[in-house]
C-alpha cells in the first residue's frame, strides 16, 4: 500500500556524484580495499594488454595494470586529471600513461582509439540509486571501447534486498514535519513553496540511506572494514537478503534497468519500514568490495513471519528514494 499524501515527484533527478580529492584519499587510506582491487587488477591484465582506465581518480590502477605487464594505458576521468598525472609523474609513469579529461558518457573513438583488452571501471558511488545508470554505462563503454573478450573490472555487480525494521529510519514523520513546516512558511509569506517541498522530499530519503563511511576527517576512512556498513544500534533485519540483480559486463549482455519490483520474504515478524540495499563488486569469484544503503519504506507496515511482500523500483523510488509497498 503506498502513502496518497506523500506528493511523489514522478520524474527522477539526475543524481549524479563528483569525487573530491578527500574521497579519493579515503579510499586509498582503505587499504583492505585497495588490496583487494590490487588482486583482482593482478588476476585480470596480462603482459602486452592494452587496457582503458575508465573513472581513473588518481590513478592508481593505471599503475597497478602496468606493473602488471600492460603495454598501454589510457586513463580517462572528469576530474582531477592534473593532480593523477603529477603522481604518475613522481612514480616514474609519466610517459606511459596517456589521461585524458572528458565525461564517461560522452567520450569517443576520436578521443579514446583503438579497442583495449582490458577495461576498468571502478565508478560505483555505492548507492544503488546513483549506480544503476553507471552500470548501463559501463556496459556502453565495454561495447564501444573492448575487443572480443575484453575483461572488465569488476565484472559482476550483485544486488540484495533485505527488509528491515529500523527505528532510526522515519521517513514518514520527517516527510509529515517537513510537509508542515512548508505549510508553516506559506501561511506567514503569503507564498505558494510547492516546488520547494517537492525538492526537498526528492532529497530527504536519499540523504538518509547511508552509512557514515568517515573518520574524525573527511579524508580519514573511519573503522569499517571490507565495506560500508551501517551501525546495527537496535536496527532488525527481518529476514535474509534476496536477489535483485546480477550484472555480468563480460558475458556481453545489455544492461539499462533494475527489475520492476524486488520480492522479499518476511523471515520474523515485525514493522517493515526499510530496506537495506546490498551492491557487491566481483572480479569472478573473488568479492572485492560490498556496500549497503537505505531505502526507507513510505508508510511503514506491520509483517508476519511467511509473509511475501514486494517493492517497487519504479520512478517514484528513483525521485526519492523512498519505497511504495
Amino acid at each position: 500500500m503506498s502513502d496518497p499524501s506523500v506528493d511523489r515527484p514522478a520524474a527522477p533527478p539526475v543524481r549524479d556524484v563528483h569525487f573530491s580529492v578527500a574521497m579519493h584519499l579515503r579510499n586509498l587510506l582503505r587499504l583492505d580495499r585497495t588490496f583487494s582491487i590490487k588482486q583482482a587488477v593482478r588476476a585480470a591484465v596480462k603482459p602486452g594488454d592494452r587496457v582503458l582506465d575508465a573513472g581513473c581518480g588518481m590513478g592508481i590502477l593505471s599503475f597497478l595494470a602496468l606493473e602488471a605487464g600492460a603495454s598501454e594505458v589510457i586513463a580517462v576521468d572528469r576530474d582531477h586529471v592534473d593532480l593523477a598525472r603529477a603522481l604518475a609523474q613522481a612514480n616514474g609513469y609519466g610517459d606511459r600513461i596517456r589521461f585524458l579529461e572528458a565525461d564517461l558518457t560522452t567520450v569517443d573513438s576520436s578521443q579514446v582509439p583503438g579497442l583495449f583488452d582490458v577495461l576498468f571501471a571502478f565508478i560505483y558511488t555505492n548507492h544503488i540509486v546513483v549506480d544503476e545508470p553507471r552500470s548501463a554505462t559501463v556496459c556502453a563503454l565495454r561495447r564501444r571501447f573492448g575487443k572480443p573478450g575484453c575483461v572488465t573490472v569488476p565484472n559482476r555487480v550483485r544486488y540484495l534486498a533485505i527488509p528491515c525494521d529500523w527505528p532510526q529510519i522515519d521517513a514518514f514523520s520527517e516527510l509529515a514535519d517537513l510537509r508542515r513546516s512548508v505549510a508553516d512558511l506559506e501561511n506567514r509569506y503569503g507564498l505558494r513553496f510547492g516546488p520547494l517541498l517537492d525538492a526537498m522530499t526528492t532529497e530527504l530519503c536519499y540523504n538518509r540511506s547511508r552509512p557514515v563511511t568517515f573518520g574524525d576527517y573527511d579524508w580519514s576512512p573511519g573503522f569499517t572494514n571490507g565495506g560500508y556498513r551501517h551501525r546495527r544500534g537496535g536496527g532488525r533485519f527481518l529476514g535474509e537478503p534476496a536477489p535483485v540483480e546480477e550484472i555480468r559486463y563480460d558475458t556481453g549482455a545489455f544492461f539499462e534497468r533494475l527489475p520492476a519490483q524486488a520480492s522479499l520474504t518476511i523471515q520474523s515478524a515485525g514493522t517493515l519500514n526499510a530496506v537495506m540495499w546490498v551492491q557487491e563488486l566481483w572480479f569472478d569469484d573473488f568479492l572485492i568490495w560490498s556496500t549497503e544503503v537505505f531505502s526507507p519504506v513510505a508508510s511503514a507496515v506491520p509483517v508476519r513471519a511467511g509473509e511475501k511482500v514486494a517493492v517497487a523500483l519504479d520512478d517514484a523510488w528513483r525521485s526519492t528514494n523512498s519505497l511504495s509497498i
